[in-house]
């Protein structure tokens, strides 16, 4: 590593501005950058000089990613430049995980295609890091490019670019690989000829491969480095297809239009955001003002919280971005991409109409004519049948028949009658449960909360989608509350919230990913950790079950950032609030014990629920922390 005296050892011919050697293209103009006379000498990389697989020589650093570095290497047997990733040595600690690693080099080896990056070989070091040889690409990737470009394309442009994407990872889904972590990073534009933007995608079938550890440090550790683009079942931890990919690809055309991504958050905030929250309008931006509403509205379309409302797979999703553009009148120069799209949608095509007209007309078809004994002992039609008429049967028959009818009417009228009464039970249920949510009663009082409610209620309705929706729907809600609380600096708080909201859904994934961070600030709090952070916080003691006139005693833990521990805290204050009351609270004398501590003490004079509010001003942030007190007789 270098040390913080060292001089910039890249530099972009283009503007002169240098860079750190680990960066590959300048954030100006997207020009590769050149190695300047001051070269990073080889003991600076364990890996620079070292041959690998017999012929691969490792010269120099070409950039450097959430998963491990990227150098330019020179292979002599066929003497070609290629780029060998290496990815951190932590990755490859667990036994399964390279195992998957492997599998999945070897699908992306087998996935020829001419935009996509070709995969050589892969393997292990002395060191145990994992390693792929791949084609080494002479460009800049789309995040340089859409940078160099000042934040947005062309529409032409960006459509071009869009449609080599869904012609690549099109590719890989119908050969059952889905990508799982595309982004502006992982798309290489070079030049092919007289095109200046030819697509090649990156990390193909093994992007996916750390996804298979579902502890909170792999999610954390990865699943972060691709938030903005990740898809809201992706964000969730669930299993990601086709549509996961095409939501990725909606998001990085939504970019290229409007100048931003749909969301913009902290890392957690945005798995959150692509989990509950509609993207903004891509017209209510005003860079895309001019992306003609078509187009618009397929990207918005295609950025749908369910996968089912998405297109099918990113050849799909690619015909429909190519009948747009040919509706708009937009000029697109890679005919053979439009082409292989084209054909892909036609066979799709064909592939269902036959299915779907053979149903019609078989829903359609009349039934064939009751077979009988004629006179001359042969089977043929009876006059009845050919005419439409039933033949009369015996009557002992019809009364038995007719019995029967009349039972099985009574059977049904008392199953309608029970059905009715359970629906009665269900929407009676329901609605105690709502009203549960609209009083915020999420895990308390026991037995009377939505969490209660929920779990007794999917005992009698196993997956009832109203009572799934309510749990959802109070955990979307407590996530909420703990992102705010953490914004205003109580981190207690947040993490209290974010726990109720795991113990109300533990199949929210972003209510588990805010607790595991919560549960790190708390663990940190005071210590050097928590000063660095750059943001002042509070952590609000909690508040035990107390009774009336007995003493309690309130305590509150600030620390003031970057600032620094003698930065002076002001108007610290505590208030109580009763919950059923609108009037202004009872104050409560705060006393300074010195380091940012506050205690204060008070006896309460009648049982009920209330909020107990801590604030203070530091340096012009206002801090904000909240807990809830109960007070019986």
């Amino acid at each position: 590593m270098l040390s913080a005296s060292s001089k910039a050892q890249k530099r972009c011919p283009q503007c002169g501005a240098d860079y750190e050697p680990t960066a590959a293209f300048c954030a100006k103009d997207g020009t590769r950058l050149e190695t300047t006379p001051g070269e990073v000498a080889a003991e600076t990389d364990p890996y620079i000089g070292m041959v690998i697989s017999g012929d691969i020589q490792i010269l120099d650093v070409a950039g450097v990613g959430a998963m491990g570095r990227v150098y330019r290497a020179h292979q002599r047997g066929v003497d070609r430049n290629v780029a060998v990733k290496i990815l951190h040595r932590e990755l490859s600690g667990n036994a399964q995980l390279v195992a998957r690693f492997n599998r999945e080099a070897k699908i992306a080896s087998r996935l020829q295609h001419p935009h996509v990056v070709e995969v050589y070989l892969a393997g292990q070091l002395p060191d145990h890091a994992l390693y792929i040889v791949m084609e080494y690409l002479d460009g800049m990737s789309l995040a340089a490019g859409i940078e160099a470009a000042g934040g947005v394309l062309h529409t032409a442009r960006a459509l071009s670019i869009a449609l080599q994407i869904c012609d690549a990872v099109g590719e890989g889904h119908a050969r059952g690989i889905v990508h799982r972590d595309l982004k502006p990073e992982n798309v290489m534009l070079v030049r092919r000829a007289e095109l200046g933007d030819w697509v090649k995608v990156l990390d193909f079938g093994i992007a996916k491969f750390h996804l298979g550890d579902p502890s909170m440090q792999t999610i954390a550790g990865h699943v972060f480095g691709t938030a903005r683009y990740i898809s809201p079942e992706g964000a969730q931890g669930t299993t990601v297809g086709p549509p996961g990919d095409v939501y990725s690809i909606a998001t990085i055309v939504y970019q290229m239009l409007a100048g931003r991504t749909p969301f913009d958050a902290e890392p957690v905030g945005l798995l959150i955001k692509h989990i509950h929250e509609a993207p903004p309008p891509l017209l209510s931006w005003p860079r895309a003002a001019d992306v003609p509403p078509a187009l618009a509205k397929l990207v918005m379309d295609n950025l749908a919280k369910d996968p089912a409302d998405r297109a099918a797979n990113a050849r799909v999703f690619g015909a429909q971005l190519a009948a747009v553009a040919k509706e708009a009148h937009l000029t697109i120069s890679e005919v053979d991409v439009l082409a292989r799209l084209s054909s892909a949608a036609e066979k799709r095509v064909r592939a269902l109409d036959p299915t779907l007209d053979d149903a019609a007309s078989v829903a359609r078809a009349p039934s064939p004519p009751a077979l009988t004994p004629s006179h001359n002992g042969q089977l043929g039609t009876s006059p009845a049948a050919e005419s439409g008429v039933r033949e009369p049967r015996n009557k002992p028959f019809a009364v038995i028949l007719l019995a029967l009818l009349l039972c099985a009417a009574v059977a049904g009228l008392a199953m309608q009658y029970a059905a009715r009464r359970g629906d009665a039970d269900h929407d009676a249920y329901i609605n105690r449960t709502r009203a549960a949510l609209a009083d915020s009663r999420y895990v308390t009082p026991p037995g009377d909360c939505v969490r209660d409610l929920v779990v007794t209620g999917l005992k009698r309705w196993p997956n009832d989608v109203d009572l799934l929706q309510l749990r959802s729907t109070a955990s979307m809600e407590l996530v909420t509350r703990a992102m705010v609380a953490q914004n205003g600096g109580d981190v207690g708080g947040a993490r209290d919230l974010a726990r109720d909201a795991t113990q109300l859904d533990p199949t929210d994934h972003s209510a588990a990913l805010l607790l595991s961070e919560y549960d790190d600030d708390v663990k940190q709090f005071g210590g050097d950790a928590a000063v660095t952070t750059g943001r002042a916080r509070v952590l609000f003691d909690p508040l035990p079950l107390t009774h009336v006139g007995r003493r309690v005693e309130l305590t509150a833990h600030v620390t003031p950032g970057t600032a620094g521990p003698r930065t002076k805290i002001t108007e610290p204050r505590m208030t109580l609030f009763d919950h059923s009351a609108t009037v202004d609270g009872v104050s409560i004398p705060v006393v300074s014990q010195g380091q940012g501590l506050y205690r204060g003490t008070f006896s309460p004079t009648k049982a009920g629920n209330y909020d107990v509010v801590f604030e203070a001003s530091i340096e012009g942030p206002k801090l904000r922390a909240v807990r809830e007190l109960t007070v019986e007789p």
